[in-house]
């Protein structure tokens, strides 16, 4: 008997040093399935009624100046109205793809989310590209330390208004805790 319990001991401190808090499910207070056209509003309302912290990290943030109240322009305005509300609001674009221009011989880098990238500067939003050596393929917010929304959804017209889109509203402190553990490591350039 002895001998098992020093067997069942030994297990159990092995598996608690290889596995994080990570490798097992957290705690949530309320799971929201976004899909298609339940993303939009629920995003809004979580960025307009924000009370401390907003981070948002995004592949694409697709803004055309010819449509000012399309729904991701929306969400744009909500971070900067955040900002302006005194709210601390951090801004992570995936910064580039790099490709071979047509007929030379150097590379070039496309910098996506461009005109978000510019209209949330101009309004003093603390906003970044990630680093030129690795994709951040990420759609997440982190909202006050406890919604968590992550999902398939680029802040772009077909996003938004077109395709089919799964995301989940999650809220959960250690959830949140978590996701930002992970994402304060991504590399933050600002041309």
């Amino acid at each position: 008997m002895r001998m098992i319990n020093k067997f069942s001991l030994t297990v159990i401190f092995i598996f608690c040093i290889f596995y994080s808090h990570s490798s097992f499910g957290l705690p949530a207070d309320d799971v929201i399935p976004l899909m298609d056209e339940d993303y939009y509003p629920q995003v809004h309302r979580a960025l307009t009624t924000a009370k401390k912290s907003i981070l948002c990290v995004m592949y694409i943030a697709d803004l055309n100046p010819k449509y000012k109240q399309g729904w991701e322009y929306n969400l744009v305005n909500d971070l900067i109205n955040a900002h302006k509300r005194g709210l601390s609001v951090t801004v992570i674009f995936d910064q580039n793809i790099m490709f071979w221009e047509t007929g030379k011989k150097s590379k070039k880098t496309e910098r996506k989310s461009e005109d978000a990238y510019e209209l949330l500067k101009k309004n003093g939003v603390p906003v970044y590209y990630d680093s030129n050596d690795r994709v951040t393929h990420s759609k997440i917010l982190i909202i006050d330390d406890y919604i968590t929304i992550v999902g398939s959804t680029n802040w772009t017209y077909s996003a938004l208004r077109k395709n089919h889109e799964a995301s989940v509203l999650i809220k959960s402190r250690s959830v949140a805790e978590a996701f930002l553990e992970k994402l304060r490591t991504i590399s933050k350039y600002q041309p």
